[in-house]
């Protein structure tokens, strides 16, 4: 475990692998919204638990430890990390829009 986090490019790339693949599943299982089990509302309500602060956290730890590549990726990581960054702000920012704030929302 020592070797893995001494090389920064192998943790900004498994970061951004895990965030992209966690934020399919997430939208996997919000398409699962139209289920009428109570079991498919238990999973999707854990697995939402669980991955909104895993893709919190993670694209930022991956930003942090792109800063620390050497080499011409470098700048290929911080952009992708802070793609990732904003576009799970600008989702989470119109779901709570709709959520609260428009009447027609879901």
């Amino acid at each position: 475990m020592k070797k893995f986090f001494r090389k920064p490019s192998k943790v900004a790339l498994t970061s951004l692998i895990a965030t992209i693949g966690v934020a399919i599943l997430l939208m996997c299982v919000l398409r699962l919204a139209e289920v009428d089990s109570k079991v498919v509302h238990m999973i999707g309500k854990g697995t939402i638990a669980i991955s909104l602060p895993f893709l919190i956290l993670n694209p930022l730890f991956g930003f942090i430890y792109s800063f620390f590549i050497k080499g011409k990726s470098k700048i290929l990581y911080i952009l992708l990390h802070l793609a990732c960054i904003c576009t799970i702000s600008a989702f989470a920012f119109v779901a709570f829009m709709f959520r609260y704030f428009v009447p027609f929302g879901p």
